[in-house]
């Protein structure tokens, strides 16, 4: 579940004009796609000489000396057993509020389990530590509290040109997401661990220096303040590796092409309805090419040409030459590594931001949309035949890779230049417009509006009496005629 993710640098205490900085992540979501997507800001921050006190549910193994670690790992449990969101997606896919709902509920937990670890009490009640920066993932407005010591739509499957019905139930879903946002239960576990003496959520996050956007304006044209910063576009893209020995052999003899099917890491084998499965299993044993499938569990009744593994490397294999379209459930990760290796896609969205990412994907012409819900061999073999033998879906993809590295920074020198920027300046408050603080009524121009429709409606007024009483002095004087 990887969404759109939103990185927010507040400034906590003053610091000295000194070269490193103290600095506090936080990344409270347990699934790997999230924490991966960071690990590169964290080691080269690390790299830069700041210290890095750093809470995440994936420790890394190589981690460097500056950089001390909190295992939430434990949080796995509680998102997997007891709340299951795949699957709630899955179920409740036109029931926004009910997805919201469960999101909303997991969320509270885990953040209440992760504060009340022990390794976060002691760092809570340790009077002598102090952090220059805080740097956290946007999912759960109790973690700002860290400072004192924006919602995003991604459910929603529209990308651009929205018809009203979309524009109506966008707007809807908005105002509810801002309504939920406004959770007491936050509150209630923000004061239960930073103390009662807490300010409210809402001024904590008002201390808000920088966002940084894991997006691309290739993808995401919008209009932004000097605040938001675009990092996306393959920030986690690690160097090549060598291939496994027994991997490398596979890839390098399929000469006439190989698919390489995944669904990441959020959804497993027991997420997929046995009749999908039985679709995939009976679709690739009709196809001549060989396939790689990472899935965590075996299928006896798989054709010769399918390999199945439980971990696979995906960056590497996408750049093998052999490699020549990606099934995959479109997070925006694997969507990026895909597009930046020249590997067109066939893409099958489960849950969050993938539906988007889907759209995205078929109306730049970089690949196929499929429905799992309603998906048959037929279509499914059919886009893979197309994709494998038209090469206008891998030039597309070349040609928005090649936009994508086209910058005077990549999204990684960015990341970093402006959290030091932050630091620097001790906060960057003079980036925000005072919009910000406005009321919506005013931000919407509502009294404006409001002003010239009264003008308007009493000047329409005025004109129906003048008529009115011109056309009743007409009327008089027209039976006084008639009566002379």
């Amino acid at each position: 579940m990887l969404i759109r993710l939103l990185l927010i640098l507040l400034i906590c205490y003053t610091i000295q004009e000194t070269t490193c900085a103290k600095i506090l992540a936080v990344v409270p979501v347990p699934s790997y796609s999230h924490q991966l997507f960071f690990r590169r800001i964290w080691k080269e921050l690390g790299k830069r000489g700041h210290e890095l006190t750093l809470l995440t549910t994936d420790p890394m193994q190589d981690n460097p000396e500056n950089i001390r670690q909190i295992n939430w790992s434990f949080t796995y449990a509680l998102r997997h057993n007891k709340y299951n969101i795949t699957k709630v997606v899955q179920d409740n896919e036109y029931n926004l509020p009910k997805i919201l709902a469960s999101y909303q509920a997991m969320l509270n937990e885990i953040v209440d389990e992760e504060l009340s670890h022990p390794d976060i009490q002691t760092l809570l009640k340790n009077e002598s530590e102090h952090f220059d920066l805080l740097l956290v993932e946007y999912l759960h407005p109790t973690l700002y509290a860290f400072s004192s010591g924006l919602s995003v739509q991604i459910l929603l499957p529209f990308e651009r040109d929205l018809s009203f019905k979309e524009r109506l139930l966008s707007t809807l879903y908005s105002v509810y997401s801002i309504y939920k946002s406004n959770d007491d239960v936050a509150e209630e576990i923000a004061k239960k661990h930073f103390g009662q003496d807490l300010p409210p959520l809402e001024i904590i996050i008002k201390n808000v220096s920088m966002v940084f956007l894991n997006t691309h304006p290739v993808f995401n044209v919008r209009p932004l303040g000097p605040g938001f910063i675009h990092i996306g576009g393959g920030i986690h893209l690690e160097d090549q590796n060598p291939l496994p020995k027994e991997l490398k052999i596979f890839l390098d003899s399929a000469k006439e092409g190989v698919i390489y099917f995944s669904l990441g890491t959020n959804v497993r084998s027991h997420h997929l309805k046995s009749n999908f499965i039985k679709i995939v299993v009976d679709t690739f044993k009709e196809l001549r090419y060989k396939v790689l499938w990472k899935f965590e569990i075996d299928i006896p009744e798989k054709s010769n040409n399918v390999k199945i593994l439980q971990w696979v490397p995906q960056q590497d294999v996408l750049r093998h030459e052999n490699v020549r379209v990606f099934i995959t459930q479109c997070g925006i990760q694997s969507m990026e590594e895909s597009i930046l290796s020249h590997v067109p896609m066939i893409s099958i969205p489960f849950v969050s931001d993938q539906k988007m990412n889907s759209l995205k994907i078929a109306n730049r012409g970089l690949g196929i949309a499929l429905n799992k819900n309603t998906v048959t061999k037929d279509s499914f073999k059919a886009a893979i035949i197309e994709i494998m033998n038209n090469s206008s879906y891998r030039d597309k993809v070349r040609e928005v890779a090649n936009l994508i590295r086209d910058e005077p920074m990549s999204g990684l020198e960015k990341a970093i230049w402006w959290t030091e920027y932050v630091i620097r300046h001790k906060g960057v408050k003079h980036f925000w417009h005072p919009n910000v603080d406005l009321p919506l009524y005013q931000y919407l121009l509502l009294d404006v509006i409001g002003f010239f429709t009264l003008v308007i409606a009493i000047n329409i007024f005025i004109l129906y009496k003048i008529t009115c009483k011109t056309l009743n002095i007409y009327r008089q004087c027209s039976k006084k005629h008639k009566v002379e």
